[in-house]
């Protein structure tokens, strides 16, 4: 447990200071809103092949965390950070089978664009990109996972306006565009080559509520 926490502590602060640096970019008529939002998500990691095959069942687990929303239509900006609880992952290394825990730390830059917006509903489509930190407090699957991945996201929701408060339900799909695993990894004694880039994709069900 001690492995997840210290990346989280490493990552938090270069966390912190790039999303108070674009708070002060941004122009004072779009300065941004705080929000906080939670759901549950339910991962998959591409399997791995070279000279072992390792399979990786999908998980589900939950996630979350704080943005920054500027609220500006029709384009706007969200800054966000979250933690993500991808629960106990099953995998099969070529006959061995184990299991392990895995979290992230996701940092994420929204674009979001209103579609056909009402006075009460705003719906609404976005894409950016994910920054994610993960660890495990298996020592082995921790080693074995780069320090950072990188992933793309699209999604679309509504903001729902009700009185000094705004409620946003939302869907998204988060893809993988950077390797997770090392190219070289060895766990329980079975040392992996994998001879293709290995993902790790999302489906997120996500509610926010921005003050």
């Amino acid at each position: 447990m001690m492995s997840m926490y210290s990346t989280i502590r490493k990552a938090a602060v270069p966390t912190l200071v790039f999303v108070l640096m674009a708070m002060f970019i941004l122009p004072e008529q779009a300065r941004a809103q705080l929000g906080v939002a939670a759901g549950l998500n339910f991962d998959q990691l591409s399997d791995v092949s070279g000279n072992r095959k390792a399979t990786f069942d999908n998980s589900t687990g939950y996630h979350f965390g704080i943005f920054f929303d500027t609220d500006s239509r029709p384009l706007a900006l969200r800054l966000g950070a979250y933690y993500r609880d991808m629960g106990d992952v099953d995998v099969d290394l070529g006959g061995l089978g184990d299991t392990f825990d895995l979290a992230l730390l996701d940092v994420a830059v929204d674009v979001r664009i209103s579609v056909l917006p009402t006075p009460v509903i705003h719906p609404f489509v976005s894409a950016g990109p994910v920054i994610s930190f993960p660890s495990s407090d298996n020592d082995e699957y921790n080693d074995s996972m780069q320090s950072m991945t990188m992933s793309g996201n699209v999604g679309g929701g509504v903001a729902i306006s009700l009185g000094g408060m705004t409620l946003t339900p939302e869907l998204r799909y988060n893809v993988g565009v950077s390797r997770f695993f090392k190219e070289d990894f060895t766990v329980r004694g079975v040392q992996v080559t994998t001879d293709e880039m290995q993902r790790q994709n999302s489906v997120m069900l996500r509610l926010g509520l921005i003050f």
